[in-house]
């Protein structure tokens, strides 16, 4: 390095100005020197000693400045790799969660399926139904949003839970209806087995057996009554049989399962109980020829055939 660079660089990095590679330049030469003649001409009214101090405290300054760089290094390092081993963690948790969580929906048709533990489930049209069995917890847990038909494989070690809004079912091995659709009555038929029910709401715990339902219907009281639990679910088979509904109901379940829709323009018709049967490929028209019969009203299709406006005295 000659006099005039070396003059220069000593400049530069006293008042800060020079870059990395010319810092790296100055601190090799500096502590690489072994009592030779350091020559460097010294800035205007500055004393040999005085420089040498400077220059000396400049670099002791950054190497104090690089230590504390390093040491936060080390310190953040294990911070990194507490996350990477959350990170890791996390996308095991999610792994698991994922594979034992099945969703499935049935939207204007009824679909059939088989969970991973066995159970057999008809959902009915507009049904959403989430499935969870982690290997960890000693539960089967699912959420119903709509209405499904449960056949439940036995499994004494893991109890079946199903959510539906403020309705807890829990199960071991058995079978049964749930009708859950949001807006309407909660029902719930027993065909086999046993089931304990529970609204969280009014902390109300129900036990059903074979050929009992129970219904909460616009706030009231539970109602349990004795059924033919068969028309329940009389749905998956493609049928149609209501045993003592109510009009408004009836014409709930017509709309999903004709994707139509029912106007009552006589409110009082909504309130008609009625017990009726229809085949399997029974078509939307004869279904209600046959109910405004028997509940003295009359219907009107609309031009798309997608809305039906029922009129009349009805069951007064």
């Amino acid at each position: 390095m000659t006099k005039e660079q070396l003059t220069d660089l000593t400049a530069k990095y006293l008042d800060g100005t020079a870059t990395a590679a010319e810092r790296e330049l100055l601190e090799q030469w500096y502590y690489s020197f072994e009592g030779g003649e350091l020559v460097v001409e010294l800035p205007e009214g500055e004393e040999e000693d005085a420089l040498e101090r400077r220059m000396k405290a400049k670099i002791d300054e950054l190497n104090a400045r690089e230590g504390r760089r390093k040491r936060l290094v080390m310190k953040v390092r294990p911070y990194r790799m507490v996350a990477a081993v959350l990170l890791v963690l996390t996308a095991a948790l999610l792994s698991v969660f994922f594979s034992g969580r099945q969703v499935y929906n049935a939207q204007r048709e009824p679909r059939f399926v088989v969970l991973k533990d066995g159970t057999k489930v008809w959902l009915n049209s507009a049904t959403k139904l989430v499935y969870t069995d982690f290997p960890f917890t000693g539960e089967r847990r699912l959420s119903l949003t709509g209405e499904a038909y449960f056949d439940v494989a036995s499994d004494p070690d893991k109890p079946f839970i199903i959510q539906s809004g403020n309705m807890v079912t829990q199960v071991l091995g058995t079978a049964f209806n749930i009708k859950a659709y949001p807006g309407e009555p909660f029902a719930i038929t027993v065909t086999k087995g046993k089931i304990k029910l529970e609204d969280k709401k009014t902390k109300t715990v129900t036990f059903l057996t074979p050929n009992k339902q129970v219904k909460y219907a616009n706030q009231q009281p539970p109602v349990l009554v004795a059924v033919k639990a068969d028309v329940a679910y009389s749905w998956t088979k493609g049928q149609l049989e209501f045993h003592d509904q109510s009009f408004e109901e009836i014409a709930r379940t017509i709309n999903r399962k004709y994707n139509v829709n029912i106007v009552f323009a006589n409110k009082s018709l909504e309130q008609c109980m009625i017990t009726a049967t229809f085949e399997k490929e029974s078509p939307v028209s004869r279904v209600i020829d046959l109910l405004c019969k028997i509940n003295n009203a009359t219907y009107t299709f609309s031009a798309d055939s997608t809305t039906i406006t029922l009129e009349g005295k009805g069951c007064q």
